[in-house]
């Protein structure tokens, strides 16, 4: 596997979040879809199961620094 084909696993991969899925009732990976907004200290994230397609909105906790 070519060095950019493997980086663009890990971003893809990096890009995702074990959440809970009220569709498939489980754990599912959710990927990244869109930016829906963002907060001083939150980003809101539109997030789809990878398992059935199923879409959610997700608000993911900035750290501050």
């Amino acid at each position: 596997m070519k060095d950019d084909e493997l980086q663009f696993l890990q971003e893809q991969l990096e890009a995702t979040e074990l959440l809970p899925c009220a569709t498939c009732r489980q754990e599912t990976l959710h990927a990244h879809v869109e930016v829906l907004e963002r907060y001083a200290y939150a980003t809101e994230l539109l997030m789809e199961c990878t398992a059935c397609g199923t879409r959610r909105t997700w608000m993911q906790l900035e750290t501050p620094q």
